[in-house]
């Protein structure tokens, strides 16, 4: 016997004796029977009482059995119906289960057997409702066991980005401020919450590579000399060759590695290491170059001191179309002016984008 939260019942028919019968009859064994006497009715009913199961005759004026059955399954696809007619047809007997009907009868009853009908039929509506339950349940610890690898991912990431700047600490932060600031132009150009989550592990393990760089090199405090400089440029192979072996693509869906690589490319050749121009780049290190190339002129370098937002707006606008996608610069230029070019509120504003694609 199903448990007494599902002893609710509807009984649709537009003869009123049947109604009385099969009234009667569930109400002997505990059920709490509704009636209708028209599919119309019976809709109002269903919507009010939110039975658990109804039993509809087939063959009523206005809106037939049939009828009523696709309105129940589309407003509650759990809740269980029994069709019964006095004129059925197998054409009528297919059609219903096709719909989802759980069971069919012909009048007049055998009352034994409608009894043993509905409780049959209660009893799959507690099965669906385990599963569904069940379903439930795994959806929701699939849900918190990704959040708690997305965020072991997160964290791992940004240690290895520590280990840089801990060999380079006159840029120490500068990955995380082009990582948020690469998260805020791929937010800007409308971006989905996965492809941020990449652009920003990508922004955060970027110069990964000046691990392979001699450190006296990383804290020069003159200008590098033309060999110094190519041995500087070995940086985005290295990090592609340090991060490769990472199955990013598996759980990101992107080849970060790649990006790092990528991201002192230009469109027009000019970059490095390989010379890619615009058509071989990938979006994110587009995205990237923008953002490295920004961050690093209006901070200061052991070389020199900042250059300054307004140079560096200036020096990004020239080269756009030409080393930078200017999508990517218009969208870096807009943050300025959201910000006041004011780097601080810049980065306080950006910070809530990073907590966003987290959360």
């Amino acid at each position: 016997m199903p448990s007494e939260k599902d002893l609710t019942v509807l009984v649709v028919d537009d003869e009123e004796p049947i109604l009385e019968l099969v009234k009667e009859t569930l109400t002997r064994f505990g059920f709490e029977v509704f009636t209708a006497a028209d599919a119309e009715q019976g809709i109002t009913l269903f919507r009010r009482e939110d039975p658990v199961l109804i039993l509809t005759d087939i063959n009523m004026p206005r809106m037939t059995g049939i009828e009523l059955l696709r309105v129940i399954k589309k407003e509650s696809p759990t809740t269980q119906v029994i069709v019964f007619s006095g004129v059925g047809t197998t054409d009528h007997v297919i059609e219903t289960l096709r719909l989802g009907a759980c069971d069919y009868m012909i009048k007049p009853f055998n009352l034994e057997l409608l009894v043993h009908t509905v409780n049959r039929c209660l009893e799959r509506h507690d099965l669906i409702k385990e599963r569904m339950g069940r379903k439930v349940m795994l959806e929701q610890t699939v849900h918190s066991r990704t959040a708690a690898l997305t965020r072991t991912l997160y964290e791992t990431v940004k240690s290895l980005g520590r280990l840089t700047e801990m060999r380079d600490p006159y840029t120490a932060g500068h990955q995380q401020r082009v990582a948020l600031l690469a998260v805020g132009v791929g937010k800007h150009l409308g971006l989905t919450r996965r492809e941020l989550q990449v652009l920003h592990i990508a922004g955060l393990l970027h110069d990964i590579g000046k691990a392979a760089v001699p450190v006296e090199l990383l804290v020069k405090p003159t200008e590098l000399t033309p060999p110094e400089f190519q041995l500087m440029r070995c940086h985005p192979k290295a990090g592609y060759d340090i991060l490769k072996d990472i199955p990013f693509a598996e759980s990101l869906g992107r080849d970060v590695a790649s990006i790092v690589q990528q991201h002192h490319e230009r469109l027009d050749g000019s970059g490095y290491p390989n010379k890619l121009t615009e058509v071989h780049l990938l979006l994110e290190a587009k995205i990237l170059s923008v953002a490295d190339a920004f961050e690093a002129m209006s901070s200061h370098r052991p070389y020199r001191p900042a250059l300054g937002i307004d140079f560096a707006r200036t020096e990004i606008a020239q080269q756009s179309g030409q080393a930078y996608m200017p999508e990517c610069v218009d969208a870096c230029l807009y943050l300025m002016e959201q910000s006041g070019f004011n780097m601080q509120v810049l980065f306080d504003m950006l910070q809530e984008f990073k907590s966003e694609i987290y959360n």
